[in-house]
């Protein structure tokens, strides 16, 4: 069985795509510092706590649980506040992000899974928003989830690395 490492799992968003992993046959291990998200949100699944930022507690959990894929659902995502506070967002969904992708490398995983947003969009030129829309985020929030889908592509460039970015659009 294939493990995966879900961080941010035991929020709304990951805590259903450990659901969807389990019924899929994956074996998903939820590494979560319960900021955000609850851990009754996953019974009866592996369970982590801790921070995206520890590189030596992430080289450990790879190592531990042989993980050969990570989807990454672990970013601070209120607009509001990222106004607010962008320092806490530049840290928490770049830096420490990027922490992660480095102890992936280190430990030989090649294999992302990005949740991203349509923020990264901006405001709207065309009524119809897809893929090819131009990218020009208003917000620290945006900004940041743009900035990591720029560094997985020089990521695959420079290390090999293979990344999928998922999207959620609102209509």
């Amino acid at each position: 069985m294939t493990n995966i490492l879900v961080t941010g799992g035991a929020g709304y968003i990951g805590s259903h795509i450990v659901k969807m992993l389990k019924k899929s046959g994956f074996n998903p291990v939820v590494y979560d510092d319960l900021s955000l998200g609850y851990r009754q949100a996953v019974p009866d699944t592996e369970f982590i706590k801790g921070d995206i930022g520890d590189a030596k507690k992430l080289a450990k959990v790879f190592a531990e649980y042989k993980i050969k894929v990570v989807m990454h659902f672990a970013a601070f995502t209120e607009v509001g506040a990222s106004v607010k506070k962008p320092a806490d967002y530049y840290n928490n969904n770049i830096a420490k992000a990027l922490t992660l992708l480095d102890a992936m490398l280190g430990a030989g995983i090649k294999y992302f899974v990005f949740s991203s947003s349509a923020s990264t969009f901006g405001e709207p030129v065309k009524n119809k928003i897809d893929e090819r829309h131009p990218q020009n985020p208003i917000n620290p929030y945006g900004r940041t989830k743009l900035m990591t889908e720029q560094i997985l592509k020089d990521y695959e460039t420079a290390y090999g690395l293979k990344s999928a970015v998922l999207r959620r659009y609102m209509r």
